[in-house]
């Protein structure tokens, strides 16, 4: 087997990879903090390292042990004769692969993960650590009770959440009492930092952190905007229906949503323009803007061009939208999202071109802050960033923010209102950039706002992310 070590993802002239290689390979290259996941495993198949076949189960294995990384090192460690930080980290990853499938993946023998794991536990270190690890997940294995029972009739002490609904239940207790450290608890059951669900107990009590919690271990749904310009929500799910990918209709919202996984990018649809993937939170905040044909709007922090091109789509193609970012290739995603969609008001433009950029303008309706944040709202989505977030970065980040804002104030003309928003849940990212805006800027004003908490979708068709947005006017 390839050593993930001396062999990273994009390392041409490799043979392929199948999916716990692959995986493997991820989470070693995750380690070093080299990239994230999702930009490792990209790497991988761009390379042609990762098969299609293959990138399914790699992509879920990737992105569930990062989801769970913490409890998955609780667990282990508790079967593990000198605990888990003595454990050789090529090793912990192999256990944590092979610990997340017994607990979470209903469609993988439990004979076919730990005899996986012992295979690649061999390759890293020969036959001994072969034999710890088919001990270690052998020993997993026999004390799990049952494996799937509802949260609210389980032991909490004893069950670990695979979702918001279900649980693993154990024959030992694995997990603090609730009721007497209920910080300890959620941050131990979820694998969130102790002290980033303990602020959000104190910020918004314990039922709103309990809820971040468990929409931090889902797989988070994937929403489909369909291109208005093209289609509708009926439409595009008959049409990716008849390409074989399962899909929910919500016509009342004019969205489709699919299972997470799904390769959209190899649909017909998908290169057709038809649609684009993104959440209901993230929407809300161009919808908010309520953007009309022939306006003209400066989106800031444009990233790959998801809000730029829904406000292109709900602008009907007119006036002009002008997004920038200090990254030149997501400024090309832009280019290329626009394309596909048949867009044709967006333009691109570097930040050191604005000024001269909006200088040339007859006016200037809107300028859209979608501003780099701690991602707390998306940790389904993003799991590596509650590991990434620290108090220090938060007040990085918000000085960032603020900056942002304050550029925009000296870009706007007398009717520009600014949209700040966020993915993040932190009153510092948030509440408290707006508020030091305001009073630095006594010229503005706050019409609106609103902070959206992200659902781990008990209820069919109700997952959405969380976030927050501000609209802002002068007086």
């Amino acid at each position: 087997m390839a050593d993930p070590q001396h062999n990273p993802p994009d390392r041409p002239g490799q043979p392929p990879y199948a999916a716990r290689q692959a995986a493997l390979a991820v989470l070693a290259d995750l380690r070093e903090d080299r990239r994230t996941s999702r930009e490792s495993l990209e790497s991988l198949i761009e390379g042609g390292r990762l098969p299609p076949g293959e990138r399914g189960l790699a992509a879920e294995l990737v992105l569930g042990v990062v989801r769970h990384r913490l409890t998955l090192a609780r667990l282990l460690g508790g079967l593990a004769a000198h605990g888990w930080q003595r454990i050789n980290h090529r090793l912990q990853h192999i256990l944590q692969l092979g610990a997340y499938q017994l607990i979470w993946l209903d469609g993988i023998p439990p004979f076919a993960a730990v005899a996986e794991a012992v295979d690649q536990a061999k390759a890293e270190g020969g036959v001994r650590a072969g034999r710890f690890v088919n001990a270690v997940l052998r020993q997993l294995q026999r004390e799990i009770e049952q494996r799937r029972v509802p949260i609210s009739q389980s032991d909490s002490r004893r069950a670990i959440p695979v979702d918001a609904d279900q649980c693993c239940q154990f024959s030992r207790e694995v997990l603090p009492d609730p009721g007497e450290q209920p910080v300890d608890y959620w941050a131990a059951a979820t694998s969130h930092p102790d002290w980033l669900v303990a602020r959000w107990v104190t910020a918004f009590g314990l039922t709103t952190a309990r809820q971040i919690c468990l929409a931090g271990i889902c797989r988070p749904t994937t929403v489909l905007r369909p291109n208005p310009l093209r289609t509708n929500a009926t439409d595009l799910a008959a049409r990716m229906s008849e390409e074989g990918v399962k899909v929910q209709l919500h016509a009342e919202e004019d969205v489709v949503t699919v299972d997470p996984g799904v390769p959209l990018a190899r649909t017909k649809a998908f290169a057709e323009g038809l649609f684009q993937a993104q959440d209901r939170t993230a929407m809300a905040v161009v919808r908010a803007m309520d953007p009309q044909p022939g306006q003209v709007v400066l989106d800031l922090c444009a990233g790959p061009g998801t809000k730029t091109t829904q406000l292109a789509e709900l602008m009907r193609d007119t006036g002009l939208i002008l997004a920038s970012d200090k990254d030149a290739q997501r400024l090309a995603q832009v280019s290329e999202n626009s394309g596909r969609l048949g867009l044709t008001c967006v333009r691109t433009a570097m930040p050191t071109e604005i000024e001269q950029a909006v200088r040339g303008m007859d006016r200037l309706d809107w300028i859209l802050v979608d501003a780099p944040c701690g991602n707390t709202g998306v940790l389904a989505r993003r799991p590596e960033a509650r590991y990434r977030v620290s108090r220090r970065g938060l007040e990085d980040l918000s000085r960032l923010q603020l900056d942002l804002l304050s550029r925009a104030h000296r870009l706007a003309g007398p009717q520009t209102r600014i949209m700040y928003s966020t993915c993040s849940l932190e009153l510092e990212e948030d509440e408290h950039v707006v508020e030091r805006f305001l009073a630095r800027h006594d010229a503005w004003k706050l019409i609106d706002s609103r902070r959206t908490f992200p659902d781990p979708g008990l209820q069919p068709g109700s997952w959405h992310d969380g976030g927050y947005w501000a609209h802002l006017a002068r007086l």
